[in-house]
Parts: structure tokens; C-alpha cells; sequence
């Protein structure tokens, strides 16, 4: 194991800074092992350092660049959210050469070109593991995929609308299932992201990206709503043998590459079909690799703690 321990901050301290906090507590023999070498966070900006937090024995303040002037982090973890500040952070951490986690699909969706590039310029890593499929290592698994043609992608990418779907099912109105997933962590206080559909957008922006080594502009996505399914209009599809669920479809032409989100019937017994709760369920059809499926937990803090550990594990390990 290498003797000099790396150092970790958090930039957001909210449901998933504070899970990705607990892990690093709870697991600190884990990851140092799958590391090889010590990792330790060592401290967190927040909007409000007074509100109490259960982030463990770590330093918490409300100025970002006491987390990136800091010569002993080596790695940054946004948590933030949202464009803004994140995008202006996440250059700056490049600029004083830390290496950069994200769990923010917004930011990496909408400036693709120029994370990347400040990545390249300031030889450090970009990984975003967790800004896709939660503890679903999709992006991984697309990345090594570099010598396929796509054909289609499908899935659903939002765990938030997995979990409305299902329990419209089961007669709870649209208002009910929205509280209960925001009660259960997996819908933010503002739910436009998830239920109108941007949320779906920005992850199938990035999926397609990677899988075209370009940049596809989430506004290139058709969006509809959720807002309107009733429970009504769930047991008139299960009337037909279907289920309502939140599709993100990626078709990529020979001239062009569609994308559209939003509700519709797949048949009950489908991958999609079968999915409850937060899951989420990504299916990629190419020439050369035919079918492959991922799925599983694609919101809460837990889960996206997990992605995000994976990739200061995988900075840890190519650090020497």
C-alpha cells in the first residue's frame, strides 16, 4: 500500500454529501484496501456551517476554496447540484490541479466540452460515475464500449418517476406518490427536475455523448411531463396487459440521433414493466455487443455514494 494518504473534499453536504460522509467513516479499512492507500475526508463546504450535520469528525466550513486551496486534497467531490456555482467550483478545482468527482448530471450534461477540456489541460481526472444510473455502473460500462455501433438505448433513468409509476399502480395519486418519494429521499423539495423530465434528459445527454464521443446538448432531447398520469391512466394500462413507466429512448440514426423522455406503456412483463421503486433499468442494443442490460438503484443517498467512492477509489489507484 502507498505510504501517502490522500486527501478528500466535499463540496455539498446534503443527502448524498452526507452518505458519501457515513462511508468514509464506516468503510475507512474498505476503501483504503480497494484503494491501496490511505483515503481520508478531510472536510466539506456547506451553504450554512452552523446547521448540524452528521458528516463525523471533519472540518466544515462555508467558503468552497478553504476545500480547493487546500494542498492536502487531492481529490474534490461536488455534491451541489445545479449549474451553478458547481460549474465555476468544479473549474477552479481543476485550475489549483485537484482531481474532480461529480454526482451533478445537470453540469456535466450541459458543459461536457469544457469540464472535459479543463480536465485534459490540467492532466487531472474528470469522473461522473454517479451522475448516471446511481449505484448503476452504466457510465463505466458505456465507456468501454468504444469500438460498438449504438442502435438503440432505452431504459428508465430516474429513479424519482420508477417509484411515482409504481405506485400509481397501485391507486395512489400522482400528489401522494410525489410526497412519498420526496419523504423517502428520492425527490428533491422542488421536484420540476425529476417529474418534468430534465432530470431523464441530462443522464441520456451524457449516456449518448459517450457512446458518440461528441457532446449531445440536453435541449436536444424531446421532454414530456409526468405531471399529467393519473392512477386512472395507470389501470387502464394494466387493462391492457402494460404498465406506465418513464422512458428515455436514444435512437441513433444513420443521419441523425433522436432522443425523447417521458411517459408511456411498455408491456407489463419487460424489463421496464417489472421495475418498481427508485430502480433503474438501462438496455443498450449495438452491432457488435448485441444486447446488454444494466439495473438497479438509481436514487438515495446510499446509492449514489457508492458510484461516487467508486471513482475516488479508481483516481486512488492511478495515483502514485
Amino acid at each position: 500500500m502507498t505510504t501517502k494518504p490522500l486527501g478528500v473534499g466535499l463540496l455539498g453536504l446534503g443527502t448524498v454529501g452526507s452518505a458519501v460522509a457515513r462511508a468514509f467513516a464506516d468503510r475507512s479499512k474498505r476503501v483504503d484496501a480497494a484503494a491501496g492507500r490511505t483515503v481520508r475526508l478531510l472536510g466539506a463546504a456547506v451553504r450554512d456551517p452552523k446547521k448540524a450535520r452528521d458528516a463525523g469528525d471533519i472540518k466544515i466550513t462555508g467558503d468552497p476554496f478553504e476545500i480547493l486551496d487546500d494542498p492536502e486534497i487531492g481529490v474534490v467531490i461536488e455534491v451541489i447540484g445545479g449549474h451553478q456555482p458547481a460549474f465555476d467550483l468544479l473549474l477552479a478545482a481543476f485550475e489549483r490541479g485537484k482531481h474532480v468527482v461529480t454526482a451533478n448530471k445537470e453540469v456535466i450534461a450541459k458543459e461536457w466540452d469544457a469540464l472535459h477540456e479543463a480536465a485534459r489541460l490540467g492532466h487531472r481526472e474528470l469522473r461522473f460515475e454517479a451522475a448516471v444510473g446511481g449505484a448503476v455502473p452504466v457510465v463505466r460500462g458505456v465507456m468501454e464500449l468504444g469500438a460498438i455501433r449504438p442502435r438503440v438505448l432505452r431504459g428508465l433513468l430516474n429513479g424519482t418517476t420508477t417509484y411515482i409509476c409504481s405506485r400509481l399502480e397501485s391507486g395512489v395519486s400522482f400528489g401522494d406518490a410525489l410526497k412519498e418519494a420526496q419523504a423517502k429521499g428520492y425527490a428533491e423539495p422542488d421536484p420540476t427536475n425529476d417529474v418534468d423530465g430534465f432530470d431523464a434528459a441530462y443522464k441520456l445527454s451524457i449516456l449518448v455523448s459517450l457512446l458518440e464521443g461528441r457532446h449531445f446538448r440536453p435541449d436536444q432531447v424531446r421532454r414530456t411531463s409526468l405531471s399529467s398520469t393519473t392512477a386512472a391512466a395507470a389501470a387502464a394500462a394494466a387493462a391492457r396487459g402494460a404498465r406506465i413507466r418513464y422512458l428515455a429512448v436514444a435512437d441513433f440514426g444513420d443521419k441523425a440521433t433522436k432522443c425523447r423522455v417521458g411517459p408511456e406503456e411498455v408491456p407489463a412483463d419487460s424489463l421496464e414493466g417489472r421495475a418498481t421503486g427508485p430502480t433503474n433499468v438501462i438496455t443498450l442494443e449495438s452491432d457488435m455487443a448485441d444486447r446488454l442490460v444494466w439495473s438497479g438503484p438509481g436514487a438515495g443517498g446510499d446509492a449514489t455514494a457508492s458510484a461516487i467512492l467508486a471513482d475516488v477509489i479508481a483516481i486512488a489507484r492511478v495515483m502514485r
